[in-house]
């Protein structure tokens, strides 16, 4: 009982109670069970109890005999109704043994009229009950990756020189301050040297005349500002493959500089590791190696809360260097500036976290095709296989001819796409309209996307077809708000199809219409924000649902991965929490007011 007890205290809200509080629960609460079709509350009745479920289930049924709401582990109901003393509209009834807290109704009022906190948590928005979550201390663990801040507690004091000094002069101000790094102040910003700049110096002073600091700086030097978020600083760090990073005040002067080490230090992740393994790989094993090691960044950034976007970019980014890294490796150096390698789908969308496939293409200039190019491909998807990438089902990948050919039949297929409408030309556009140029030639994939763009200009009605495949899949939603299973998956959703597809598809229409260049579903959200497209509440509430979807869609490959089972997307409505069941029915609920949105706007119904 015990035990029991101070696990309830971890639950919201629980964790909004005092001491004082929580010993009165403890004092009080009562450990019941109650054996199957028992009628715990009856329709008309106010319940006498708070329950809060241990184990077992509890089904809502209406006068009908539908299925309102299930209540499982953690789950807690009861309350409203106490506390507007009012008798409860269904029948509340035991369909799995049940072993519950039962917190009594005088013991409840007392405590929420007492705090104000605890009362309006049973009356909050699902987005309300987040931001409470968020609050607590006992949820930082969970959200510190997203809510802190860089401040001057973890910054070095920046040493900064004139760029006319004496390389000689500037070192030895360096070891006398035991710096790592020199700030160069230059007529227009800073650059920045650090030991690799010097160990240069050594290596071409004689050769290259090199006396002054500025002959060797890096500039301009990246910089952030001082109240960015940290995460975003982690993001910033990875990308560019730097260890300092001066940071600015509002009035860019400098506040000192960031160490990669000490950022590592507050993540405890394994980012930084991936990122140095990957960039000194001399072999396609050392990449082999350290892309493995991804799965387990991503579960100890899931643990702590992180929210999957901010995953999502950190992979991209990740995974942006090992496609490059590939690319160098594998791909002739003679075509480097002959041809791109692009991410297709998910990964050019940059919203793919875990392996789930692997789509890519090659584009060559004008009049340039290797003989060799099949050869060379699959290499590069062999790799990919031995990272663990599977492969795509729709042969989206390299080794196709399709996605591996000169820009002029890409330009071709483009003009077949719209041209010839059908539904396979419209998704092989979409999937191209979401890819992204990670190394080679990238003007080649610049110059196709304006071809693309001009082309649905000349026939904007091409739109509206284009959009209509958001009705390709039934919302996973019903009628009563309830769940609508796939035959054979019983408890189980596909989140894809009954979701995130339309959301994802819809945006995209949008974004093609405005000319949007940006392929990652929530910049494109913003994007139609700024533009005025979407309302600030809109768009607020599409990036929630989107969160919400891709965050329990994680969670479930998760399970499934630490199970070595195979990926996909459906997730069970059974195992989750009332918490997050309420969060997925308001995410595809926002779904589906986008989609009547998207309908309205590209006149759907009219298209034939």
């Amino acid at each position: 009982m015990i035990t029991l007890l101070e696990n309830l205290k971890s639950y919201p809200p629980f964790t909004i109670l005092d001491k004082n509080e929580s010993a009165r629960i403890e004092n009080h609460a009562q450990i019941a069970y109650y054996p199957n079709d028992t009628l715990l509350i009856n329709k008309d009745d106010i319940s006498p109890n708070l329950f809060v479920v241990i184990k077992g289930t509890v089904e809502v049924l209406d006068e009908n005999e539908e299925q309102i709401d299930v209540y499982q582990t953690h789950d807690i109901f009861g309350g409203i109704e106490i506390l507007e003393d009012q008798p409860s509209a269904y029948r509340y009834i035991v369909t799995e043994e049940l072993i519950c807290f039962e917190i009594p109704k005088v013991l409840f009022l007392d405590i929420c009229e007492n705090n104000k906190e605890f009362k309006h948590y049973f009356f909050s928005s699902i987005v309300e009950r987040i931001d409470m979550l968020k609050e607590k201390k006992e949820y930082a663990s969970m959200s510190d990756l997203m809510i802190a801040r860089l401040d001057e507690s973890i910054l070095h004091k920046a040493c900064v020189v004139d760029s006319y000094m004496p390389i000689v002069e500037a070192l030895k101000y360096m070891n006398e301050e035991s710096a790592s790094s020199l700030l160069v102040q230059n007529e227009q910003g800073y650059g920045i040297v650090t030991d690799a700049d010097f160990r240069y110096y050594i290596l071409q002073k004689e050769e290259q005349d090199l006396e002054t600091i500025s002959q060797i700086q890096t500039y301009p030097a990246i910089s952030t500002k001082n109240s960015e978020l940290l995460f975003n600083v982690l993001l910033l760090m990875t990308e560019h493959s730097i260890k300092h990073l001066p940071v600015l005040n509002e009035q860019n002067s400098v506040v000192g500089i960031l160490e990669l080490v000490d950022l590592l230090s507050f993540f405890s992740n394994q980012s930084h590791l991936i990122t140095v393994q990957m960039e000194k790989a001399k072999d396609v094993k050392s990449v082999i190696d350290a892309a493995k090691r991804l799965d387990v960044m991503i579960g100890a950034l899931h643990a702590k809360g992180v929210k999957s976007r901010y995953i999502a970019k950190l992979v991209s980014e990740i995974n942006k260097k090992m496609y490059a890294k590939l690319f160098e490796m594998i791909i002739p150096h003679s075509w480097h500036d002959k041809c791109t390698l692009v991410l297709l789908g998910s990964e050019g969308r940059a919203s793919q976290i875990l392996r789930t496939d692997q789509d890519n293409a090659l584009v060559f200039e004008q009049g340039f095709m290797p003989e060799d190019a099949s050869y060379v491909a699959q290499k590069f998807i062999d790799v990919l296989d031995e990272i663990g990438f599977p492969r795509c089902e729709g042969n989206i990948m390299i080794i196709n001819p399709k996605w591996c050919k000169p820009i002029d039949l890409y330009k071709e297929d483009i003009y077949r796409w719209i041209e010839e409408p059908s539904y396979d030309n419209f998704m092989d556009m979409a999937i191209f309209f979401d890819s992204t140029p990670v190394a080679g030639k990238l003007l080649l994939h610049t110059e196709l996307i304006d071809y693309l763009f001009n082309k649905v200009e000349q026939t904007p009605s091409i739109l509206m077809h284009f959009a209509r495949a958001i009705e390709t899949f039934e919302s996973s939603l019903g009628f009563f708000s309830q769940f609508v299973h796939d035959k054979g998956h019983k408890h189980e959703i596909d989140i894809k199809k009954g979701a995130l597809f339309a959301l994802i598809h819809g945006v995209r229409s949008l974004a093609l219409e405005h000319k949007i260049r940006a392929t990652n579903t929530t910049l494109r959200i913003k994007e139609l924000n700024n533009i005025g497209f979407l309302s600030k509440e809109d768009a607020t509430d599409m990036m929630e649902a989107l969160e919400i979807l891709n965050t329990l869609r994680l969670h479930s490959q998760l399970e499934k991965l630490a199970k070595g089972e195979k990926l996909n997307n459906y997730i069970s409505v059974k195992n989750i929490g009332k918490l997050e069941r309420d969060l997925l029915k308001d995410a595809i609920k926002t779904v589906n007011k986008f989609k009547k949105m998207v309908s309205y706007h590209f006149h759907l119904s009219m298209v034939g």
